[in-house]
Parts: C-alpha cells; structure tokens; sequence
C-alpha cells in the first residue's frame, strides 16, 4: 500500500471515529474548526469574504465581518455533519430531525414515479440526505438516490461511496442523466443540488443581484416531465436541524431556459436569505462572467 493510501485509510477511521462521538462533541468541534477557518489566513474565507461582499453590500465593517464569521463557524460545523451523514449510527439521525412538508412528496411519489428533489449547497445538505432518506424509510416511501461529483482522489471515493451507499442505495454521476432518469422512472427521488458554478451549457441568471452562471440542466429535466419538489436543510438549535419540503413547482413546464434559471435562483435567494450564515459562500459562485467581466476571485 503507498503512502497516499495509508495516510487517506487513517484520516478516514479518524473521521469515523469523530462522526460517532456524541452529536454536541462534534458540534464542538465544528465551531473549533470553524473558529481556524476565520482567525487563520485561508482561500476559503477570502471566497467567503468576497461572496458576502457582493451579495450584502448593505452590511458594512462588523456587520459584514460578524456574517463572515458566523458563515465560517456553520461551515466548521458543516464539515463535521458531513463526517455524520457519512458513519454515524442511525439511531442518532433519528434523534435530530423534524421534517415539515412530509406530504408534498408523499403525493408526488403517489403514481410510481420519482422525482427532483431540488436543494442548494447549505452547510448541512448531506446530512440533511440522511436525515430525510430516514424520514423516508420509516414513512414506507422510497428513499431518495444522490447526484454527486465523484472526488479526482479514487481511493477518498471509494470510502465515500461505501458510506453514502449505507444511506442512499445509489448515487449518481452529477453528468449521467440517463441514469438519473431511470431512478426517477423507477419511483425514486432523486437528490439535485444545481447551485455551483457551471461552465458549460450555462444560463446567466441573477443571485443575490450578481450574475450566475447556472446549469440549464434542470430547464431539461422539466421540459422531460420531470417534476421539481424543492427541499433545504438548516440547523435550527445546538444539536437540531429541520427539513423543509415546499411544494412541487408545477408551474415550472412553462418557462423557457432562461425563464427557468431567473426562478431556480429566486427560488435558493429566497431559502438562504432566512438562514444566510448556513450557505456555502465559500464556493466560488461567481467564477465565470458574462461579457468579459473580470473573475471576482483573482
């Protein structure tokens, strides 16, 4: 075995381990984690920092800086329940969650057909998948599938795809539509989180008053007949967190790409407006530009 290898297996049993400590120790750590995100010079909050700025120019000196930390301090945390949604024991996801909406999916999954569960990047999306597919188990339902980008490190991917596979029954490439498809053909739903930066057959649509480039992916999958029933995740205590199920938007088969991607953006501005401190800003959001406009990062 290399090097690269052991080093990875161990990190892997060292987060395993983290991930079945009690629900407040990882916690902890988190806003340890998170707490070095925001006191240490780092990438992560400089793209935190630049994001905040463009899409809360309202908030000036602390006001911005105090969001930045709070943002830092979830995203620490995020790192953790993301190690939980991974290898946690079951019986903790199942202490930790309130779902509200349960009945806008059960009606969707009525007829034996799946559909989009539509989500953006909080700090808690994977473990909200877990705490969901729970939800969805113990309610007789299908469990929903994951769209997922596969890590460019395979042995790191081959531990993340056994853990998920614990809690999803399948995943699939973010590009294997066909795939995606077949799940929903096949009665499930299937997790969809289009809120990156996209490089290709793109849409710029307003986010946050910024242009973004936004997948035309979902404008595809609605003109196919594919239903769209928006869901997020947020923390709502120390050791609790909530899932929203909205609504299928069912008025979506009428727009046009562009028309799709202004009301998928409005639809994420809305959810993380209520909760902006639990968003990904440490994404680069706004890497490509229209028109030549410079990259905000550089």
């Amino acid at each position: 075995m290399s090097y690269n290898n052991a080093k990875i297996d161990f990190q892997v049993r060292v987060a395993r381990w983290l991930a079945r400590r009690s629900v407040k120790t990882w916690l902890r750590l988190g806003d340890w984690l998170g707490s070095l995100f925001y006191w240490l010079p780092n990438r992560r909050k400089k793209v935190a920092a630049t994001n905040i700025s463009l899409c809360f120019p309202e908030l000036k000196g602390e006001e911005g800086r105090q969001l930045l930390r709070q943002n830092l301090q979830a995203t620490g945390r995020g790192v953790m329940a993301m190690m939980a949604a991974l290898w946690a024991r079951e019986t903790v996801v199942a202490q930790h969650f309130k779902v509200t909406g349960l009945k806008h999916l059960r009606d969707a999954l009525e007829g034996g057909q799946g559909c989009l569960l539509l989500s953006c990047h909080t700090t808690s999306i994977e473990w909200g998948i877990r705490g969901l597919n729970h939800h969805l188990k113990a309610a007789g339902l299908p469990i929903g599938h994951m769209m997922a980008r596969q890590h460019n490190n395979k042995r790191l991917e081959g531990h993340l795809e056994q853990a998920r596979l614990g809690f999803v029954d399948k995943l699939i490439d973010k590009k294997d539509i066909r795939s995606l498809l077949k799940s929903i053909q096949s009665g499930h739903p299937v997790y969809y989180a289009p809120d990156q930066n996209f490089s290709y057959q793109v849409n710029f649509a307003d986010f946050f008053g910024q242009p973004a480039a936004t997948t035309a992916g979902t404008y595809k999958l609605v003109q196919r007949g594919v239903l769209v029933v928006p869901w997020f995740c947020i923390q709502t205590a120390p050791d609790q967190w909530q899932v929203d199920i909205l609504p299928p938007a069912t008025d979506w088969s009428g727009l046009d790409e562009q028309q799709t991607a202004n009301r998928l953006n409005a639809l994420f501005e809305s959810q993380i407006r209520r909760h902006p401190e639990q968003y990904l800003w440490v994404h680069r959001r706004f890497k490509n530009q229209p028109g030549g406009r410079p990259n905000p990062y550089l």
